[in-house]
């Protein structure tokens, strides 16, 4: 296929695009230095199918590799992708002209009849100058009742006065300036620059009695000088620009760094004090100039005394307050700001304030010895139940990597009243607040649940007395002897350089949590039998903080069990995926005695055709002998992982392999106990961002293409030792029997492999389970057919319908076309759909308003991943509100400028996802009240009158300039000339991804991939499917 590479230079370090073909040579030249290279030593860092994209994403890796990724994503949002800045060039190119006619031709120095002219034309000009005195008022009293400068309705050139002060005028996030931790304590400090009250306080009235102290003065001066000390006017007015400080404030700083020493006692004594009460300022501004004394080199002292008027609703509203913590926070950036007060008001601001504040964590914990805390979980154990649900919410705390939850969360997972809830939470003498076990915080409905020092302890006297391991350590798995009949030897390793990539990962241990709901139901339905379904999205903490948490699930009712894991290379895939399938969090959920005792295959089967190993004479006819071998099993290479982690072996590429080989057999033993009992099994595999490929990602493959041989069967053979060359490894004991007519075995349930970078290995993954190693020379004659496939729009649709069934939710297929439209994966949505709608009593359709609330916990990053990441911002703004929003406010919510909302809200009103109105700008879907619950609101083209032309209509107006919207013969303006053909759009980089998703609307699945079918055998086929196979 032709294309375009993008190739380095090593000699004077520039790139270039290489049209393909290039590698037929010997050698290659920089079109720069001239220097030639031989073709075989040129390392391509990334090809695309045109010379536009491949020089966007040229531009792209040098912006990344400069860390300037933003400030180019910021650049192409306003001037467009690199084939949009081409067309705009050549079209002022094609304007110039050299017609004479046309050029401006004026006689140069002919500026010197102006005062001949001027005395010539005076009388003429003084006698219109009359005729305009005379008639200037005719006509002002028949439109001042339509246009009033003082009304704020009427916006005269709004738009127009925007767009110059963009940039110019435009305030800091309030949520980007560094905080601080503040001191919480009882007592004043013996010395501080300033002591300010907090009482019925204004943010404004704060910030005047703050800066009243010269200490606090002179403080700020040293910090301004600290920070622009070393710079220039020019450049200190540019960095002040650029930080967002009010604009009336820059030109005095710049003048003080610039030596006027009155400016800079101007700036502190008069300009600050009072700029809360400028009429021009806002809470923002104060936040930025408090961001000034982050320049201090040492944090002086400054003393916050708290009094009980400013934690009474009656006399200090929240957001008056939060305010206030905003601005305390910001502040503790730069100074040592200590918060004092009595316990009873401290308590109080902790309740209320503890996420707006850092510090009061250390200050409501600060008594607690351990002593306290032993003492505490002792008397909380002699009246908590083990099986109860209050012992069920510190288990929900305790899996998250901070062990905090919103209260909202919590009441989400269980089935009762909020005020059972709030029963168990705070509510009475045994309450988990009453036993000291979790506090709660937070305002009321935004509560947040903390878990404390008492609760964890409890958990782990509860889970030592089951006889349970609820944080299970780093468990890697080696096999037994019955089974052990491979040499390890280094190359064992599963492919991939030997070095630091895949070191095991030290500090906080691994665990196996139960998934949620909504992480299964996501899973199992992007998985298809036999297939493995690679997703691009992102992944990060869904596995914890340090993606150390193994999560797992079984669903009785469908027979189906769920892995998930995080790895991105072969020693964390294989060691983790073994300890989750091996935990006995799983393992008694899925292959409890009982499930073990229904097996009626023979042990000899077991053991010597599937390869199961753990199968002891013994185990063999005891299913909990067979249960805590496999348990068991996974303890004693916990030994091994944490020896290999210690360094304490003889030869480390024997010890690793000793390992990958050992968890390599026990999840294939367990994949097969699960086909034998009919469990479906879904492995989900999360790679990831930013790993490398050829240390990382091509191992990992490998090491997948090997789970995939060892976890499949053909007419109940393990295929793995049967086709291919494992070193030093005997045969297999039985040979396996073919069927000639059935000379095809499958992959044992599914895989799902889902990360941001994907795409980057999969022709490596399909390499590999096609070849995972090299076939045996006397193979027999079968193949493992495994499909690789993309999501599909039907994909969510079956996410939506498991977990909207259970609640009597039916879903409807413009429902499915608006999630596959908006959403990146189907993972993106699960969670939201699972935790925002409640169950009926009655069976019904999904209503629009509600598929806007489910839409509205959907991060802004995974929605059309294809477009600019503002799209996604302004989409998640539109779906959060509860009206329109004018240009101005949609702008400010979002964190653009209004030429972005401007640029992309046109062309989604094109899609029909947005309208505009006199009220401003809304998104398509119904705002959850009682009168758009009975009137509907829908994008137009998921009804039964959308037409892809319309909205191809309305893109080519909103993107194509005149001329070329008008043109038959241009490439985009040609599509609405007969015969109509909006699809030709597809192939034009400009308008694909809009036009992907107005197909996607109308419930189509532009570019999709046709299933790829892997034979992984000696057989090999490969072949398009173009039609997936019914499940």
């Amino acid at each position: 296929m032709s294309g375009f590479d993008i190739l380095p230079c090593k000699t004077c370090e520039n790139t270039w695009l290489q049209e393909s073909g290039w590698q037929a040579h010997d050698t290659v030249s920089c079109p720069h230095c001239g220097s030639e290279r031989a073709t075989n030593l040129v390392k391509i860092r990334g090809s695309q199918e045109t010379k536009a994209r491949a020089a966007e994403l040229r531009s792209r890796i040098e912006a990344g590799e400069a860390d300037e990724s933003d400030i180019y994503e910021r650049f192409i949002e306003d001037r467009g992708q690199y084939a949009e800045q081409h067309a705009e060039v050549e079209q002022q190119i094609d304007s110039f002209t050299l017609d004479a006619d046309k050029m401006d031709l004026t006689p140069i120095e002919s500026d010197r009849y102006d005062t001949l002219a001027k005395t010539v034309l005076e009388p003429g000009r003084r006698k219109f100058e009359e005729w305009a005195d005379e008639y200037s008022g005719i006509g002002v009293s028949a439109f001042e009742d339509e246009i009033s400068l003082e009304n704020p309705e009427h916006e005269i050139c709004q738009e127009y006065v925007d767009d110059a002060l963009d940039g110019w005028s435009e305030r800091a996030d309030r949520d980007a300036h560094a905080r601080g931790s503040i001191t919480v304590t009882e007592t004043q400090p013996v010395s501080s620059v300033t002591t300010v009250e907090l009482g019925s306080t204004t943010v404004t009235e704060f910030w005047n009695d703050l800066f009243q102290s010269t200490g606090l003065q002179q403080t700020l001066a040293d910090a301004i000088g600290s920070r622009f000390g070393n710079l220039d006017a020019n450049e200190c007015y540019d960095e002040l620009q650029e930080m967002g400080v009010p604009f009336w404030l820059r030109t005095p700083i710049a003048a003080a760094v610039n030596g006027q020493t009155r400016s800079i006692w101007q700036l502190v004594t008069e300009l600050t004090p009072t700029l809360s009460a400028n009429p021009l300022a806002a809470t923002e501004d104060l936040l930025t100039v408090a961001s000034l004394f982050g320049a201090l080199e040492e944090d002086p002292t400054v003393a916050v005394v708290v009094r009980e008027p400013f934690v009474d609703p009656k006399q200090v509203r929240r957001d008056q307050r939060v305010d206030i913590c905003d601005l305390l926070s910001v502040l503790a950036a730069g100074l040592d700001l200590q918060l004092v007060g009595s316990p009873n008001t401290l308590q109080k601001v902790a309740d209320r304030h503890r996420s707006d504040l850092d510090g009061f964590s250390e200050w409501c914990n600060q008594d607690r010895a351990s002593e306290q805390i032993e003492d505490t979980a002792s008397a909380a154990r002699r009246v908590l139940d083990p099986d109860g649900r209050k012992v069920r919410i510190l288990r929900q705390l305790a899996a998250q990597p901070d062990q905090v939850l919103a209260r909202a969360d919590i009441e989400a997972e269980h089935d009762v009243t909020t005020a059972r809830i709030s029963q168990l939470l705070r509510n009475g003498s045994d309450s988990l607040t009453a036993l000291g076990l979790v506090s709660v915080y937070g305002p009321d409905g935004g509560q947040m649940v903390a878990l404390q020092a008492a609760g964890q302890l409890v958990l782990e006297q509860i889970n030592a007395d089951a006889g349970r391991q609820s944080n299970i350590s780093d468990l890697e798995f080696f096999s037994g002897n019955s089974y052990n009949k491979c040499r390890v030897t280094p190359q064992e390793g599963v492919g991939g350089e030997d070095g630091q990539a895949d070191q095991p990962q030290a500090g906080r241990p691994y665990r196996t949590d139960y998934a949620s709901p909504s992480t299964h139901h996501a899973a199992a339905a992007c998985a298809r039998n036999g297939a493995v379904t690679v997703v691009r999205g992102d992944v990060e903490h869904e596995n914890g903080l340090d993606g150390k948490v193994r999560l797992v699930s079984y669903d009785d009712e469908r027979d189906e069990a769920v892995v998930a894991i995080q790895a991105a290379e072969p020693l964390p895939y294989t060691t983790t995926l073994a300890a989750a399938l091996a935990s006995e969090e799983f393992i008694d959920r899925a292959l409890p005695v009982d499930r073990l005792e229904d097996i009626t295959e023979p042990p000899s089967l077991l053991r010597d055709v599937r390869n199961i190993g753990g199968l002891s004479a013994h185990a063999a006819s005891d299913a909990q002998q067979l249960r805590d071998n496999l348990v068991e099993w996974g303890r004693d290479v916990q030994d091994m992982t944490t020896a290999l982690r210690n360094e304490d072996y003889q030869d480390r590429d024997r010890f690793r392999g000793s390992i990958i080989r050992s968890a390599h057999g026990l999840a294939g033993s367990i994949a097969h106990l699960l086909e034998t009992v009919g469990i479906d099994l879904v492995r989900e595999i999360r790679v990831p961002g930013g790993r490398n490929i050829e240390k990382q990602l091509r191992p990992l493959a490998k090491s997948i293409g090997i789970s995939a041989a060892i976890q499949s069967e053909y007419r109940k053979f393990a295929p793995y030792r049967q086709l291919f060359d494992v070193p030093d490894c005997d045969k297999p004991p039985v040979a396996a029997s073919i069927d000639a007519e059935t000379p095809t075995g499958d992959l044992i349930g599914s895989f799902v492999i889902r990360g941001p970078d994907v795409h980057r290995f999969r022709d490596d993954l399909e390499h590999f389970l096609e070849t995972p190693r090299e076939t045996l020379d006397d193979a027999p004659a079968f193949s493992i057919d495994i499909r690789v496939r993309d999501p599909k729009r039907a994909d969510f649709g079956r996410m939506a319908t498991r977990i909207l069934a259970p609640k009597n939710i039916g879903v409807t297929d413009r429902a499915v076309s608006i999630l596959n439209a908006l959403v990146a994966t189907p993972h993106d949505i699960a969670d939201a759909l699972q935790r925002r709608l409640e169950p009926e009593d009655d069976s019904r359709q999904l209503r629009p308003d509600e598929l806007r609330v489910a839409l509205r916990g959907v991060d802004a990053d995974a929605f059309v991943p294809e477009l600019p990441r503002s799209v996604g911002k302004l989409l998640s703004v539109l779906l959060a509100a509860d009206d329109s929003l004018s240009q101005k406010r949609l702008a400010e919510l979002a964190d653009v400028t209004a030429r972005t909302v401007r640029n992309h809200a046109e062309r989604l009103q094109s899609l029909s996802l947005v309208s505009h109105s006199s009220s401003g700008w809304r998104l398509s879907l119904s705002f959850p009240t009682r009168q758009e619950r009975n009137d509907p609101v829908i994008p137009a083209l998921t009804t039964a009158d959308g037409l892809l032309i319309d909205a191809a209509d309305g893109l080519l107006e909103t993107m194509l300039p005149p001329d070329r919207y008008a043109d038959p013969d241009d490439p985009a303006g040609s599509t609405l000339y007969w015969p109509q053909n909006p699809r030709q759009l597809l192939e034009i980089d400009e308008f694909e991804s809009w036009i992907s998703i107005a197909l996607r609307l109308l419930g189509e699945q532009p570019g999709e991939k046709p299933e790829k079918l892997v034979s992984m055998g000696p057989a090999v086929r490969q072949q398009a499917i173009t039609e997936a196979a019914a499940d």
